[in-house]
């Protein structure tokens, strides 16, 4: 992973989604990790498999300041309202220590085509969710397959932010927090080669 999250790591995971960072982060020996979700389900689920999760949104998190040597949030801020990114991005900056380390992944470049894809069969829907969303999201559909949370062959997906690369510096700037590099998301294609995403860009940024 560009972050090299290693033991020393204080590390918070914003959407921590079904914990796969979380448990990467148990094997690669880091003993202070804190997992952030949308909803007090889902972190109930992952506290009772042994982790730190809160739930909270990006605009407030329940945390110290300069409280993490590392913070990823990834396929998170495409579904924050528009006018809750400044914010969002401060308390980014708040958490983070001096020249933490910060992952930003799958932020869209534009407003995507649809919102809601629908398929015929559910192979289809996850073989899509895995190229298009990533891991975390397909290991997600099919949890909520098995628990019986989604009952059909339908991916509902949100976007309200995006933003152009200069544009997102831009405001990453304004909250203190400075981007190293940026570049497309890596995607698996139909032969599960990686490849750059046209439409989502990842940013590994430094708190100043």
């Amino acid at each position: 992973m560009e972050l090299g999250i290693g033991p020393q790591d204080r590390l918070v995971d914003i959407g921590c989604g079904d914990g796969t960072l979380l448990k990467y982060a148990r094997l690669a020996g880091v003993t202070n990790a804190v997992g952030l979700s949308g909803t007090e389900e889902e972190a109930a689920r992952l506290r009772a498999l042994g982790f730190n999760v809160l739930q909270s949104w990006t605009d407030a998190l329940p945390l110290p300041d300069r409280s993490a040597s590392a913070v990823v949030c990834h396929s998170v801020l495409h579904i924050v309202p528009p006018e809750k990114i400044p914010a969002s991005l401060r308390e980014i900056g708040r958490i983070a220590e001096t020249q933490a380390r910060i992952w930003i992944g799958e932020l869209p470049r534009f407003r995507e085509p649809a919102s809601i894809r629908t398929f015929e069969t559910v192979p289809e829907m996850l073989l899509w969710s895995l190229r298009k969303r990533g891991l975390r999201t397909f290991l997600g559909m099919c949890r909520r397959l098995l628990s019986g949370a989604q009952q059909g062959p339908v991916l509902r997906t949100a976007q309200a932010f995006w933003a152009e690369p200069e544009q997102f510096v831009r405001l990453a700037a304004e909250a203190k927090l400075k981007v190293e590099r940026h570049f497309p998301n890596q995607i698996l294609d139909s032969q599960q080669h990686l490849s750059a995403s046209t439409t989502r860009h990842d940013y590994l940024l430094r708190r100043e």
